[in-house]
C-alpha cells in the first residue's frame, strides 16, 4: 500500500539527504525513451517498506516516469517515515 505525502515529509524523511534530491530525480530511467531523464511534476507516496516513491513524468516525452529512494538503510529516516506513515493512516481512518 502506498499513501501519498507531502514534499515537507520528504524533507523530513531525508535528512541530510534532501539536499541531493534534484540530483536523484535528475538520474531516473524512462521506459520509453530507454535512457536518463529527470522526474518532473511528480508526487512523493510512502511504499511498504517506508521507501520514497517518486511518481511523475519523464522531462522529454512526458511519459511516466518514477523514482524510488531507499530509506531503510538510515535508521533515523526511517523512523521518521514510519511515524509520518502511521499519523497519516490514523489521520485518513478519522475522516471516515
Amino acid at each position: 500500500m502506498e499513501i501519498k505525502i507531502e514534499n515537507y515529509d520528504v524533507e523530513l524523511i531525508m535528512l541530510d539527504r534532501y539536499e541531493h534530491l534534484s540530483f536523484l530525480l535528475s538520474n531516473s530511467y524512462c521506459v520509453a525513451c530507454k535512457d536518463m531523464t529527470t522526474v518532473i511534476n511528480y508526487t512523493p507516496y510512502l511504499n511498504r517498506l517506508n521507501d520514497i516513491i517518486f511518481k511523475g513524468f519523464c522531462i522529454n516525452c512526458g511519459g511516466p516516469a518514477n523514482r524510488y529512494v531507499e530509506i531503510g538503510e538510515n535508521p533515523e529516516s526511517a523512523e521518521v517515515a514510519k511515524h509520518i506513515k502511521n499519523v497519516l493512516q490514523i489521520s485518513k481512518k478519522k475522516k471516515k
